[in-house]
């Protein structure tokens, strides 16, 4: 199949205009009509993740946050990035990349959460107000509100998600672990600033990654209970997504999931 061709599939589900202003999804590197038989996938391309393609015969590699992202005046092999882009180039990689728009879009990354942990799928958290943005009826936006199949505790939750997920740690934030829950919000990444969404809404949690410390004091405050995974605790699921969603509905084409993901935190 060939590279255009395989991008025309995934953005008719995923439509690469749905991304921010700020953000660079999209093709970053290759050509067009170059054939595609092998892709890895991955959350974040770094020098262990090339080598690993260049190692595998990789075509292309899929992943989430953008290659090409803040302004780069030159491409030199004396820049980390510039040496990256140069060696992806010579080894004739191409580069795709599924950002915001994958986390917006349906069938995307917190749609994906929810249904690995069982939980119930009831909705956008934070709707697109444009008229243009709707498919079938429902608007595009970011995050996703979750009710669970029976009322838990926090606690328990936590659990259950450190267990799914293959998380060591979990930070809390709120004022008893032991609470009810049964309606979640999910925001993969950085959500952290959707906790006073919460405080004015009726969910018993708020799921994301990257809370900051005032934010979680703010949050504290207002009778929020936040678990934040981490970002990367929250994202990596992204390549086993995208893999399942190529091999069920596209097909023909070898895909792997990449053995090199960076989680830049060592838990001590």
């Amino acid at each position: 199949m060939k590279l255009n061709e395989l991008i025309s599939i995934i953005e008719k589900k995923f439509p690469n205009n749905l991304q921010y202003d700020w953000d660079n999804s999209g093709l970053n590197i290759g050509y067009g009509d170059k054939d595609i038989n092998r892709i890895l996938t991955t959350l974040e391309i770094t020098e262990d993740t090339v080598d690993e393609a260049i190692k595998s015969n990789i075509d292309l590699i899929i992943s989430h946050h953008p290659f090409l992202f803040n302004k780069i005046n030159r491409i030199v092999d004396t820049d980390t990035k510039g040496a990256l882009a140069i060696k992806l180039i010579e080894n004739n990689i191409a580069v795709y990349c599924m950002h915001t728009n994958y986390d917006i879009a349906f069938g995307g990354l917190n749609d994906y959460f929810l249904t690995l942990m069982g939980i119930e799928n009831c909705g956008v958290l934070d709707p697109i107000s444009s008229y243009d943005d709707y498919e079938n009826g429902r608007m595009f936006g970011l995050g996703r509100i979750g009710k669970l199949k029976k009322s838990t505790t926090i606690e328990k939750f936590i659990i259950a998600l450190k267990a799914r997920l293959k998380l060591n740690t979990i930070r809390f934030v709120g004022k008893n672990i032991n609470s009810s829950v049964k309606s979640i919000a999910v925001v993969t990444g950085a959500g952290a600033e959707y906790f006073e969404m919460i405080a004015r809404s009726n969910i018993d949690v708020l799921v994301t990654g990257d809370m900051k410390y005032h934010q979680a004091v703010d949050a504290y405050e207002l009778d929020v209970n936040v678990l934040d995974l981490g970002h990367y605790g929250t994202e990596y699921i992204f390549s086993d997504a995208i893999k399942k969603y190529i091999d069920e509905e596209i097909g023909g084409i070898k895909v792997q999931v990449s053995a090199n993901m960076l989680n830049p935190f060592i838990e001590c």
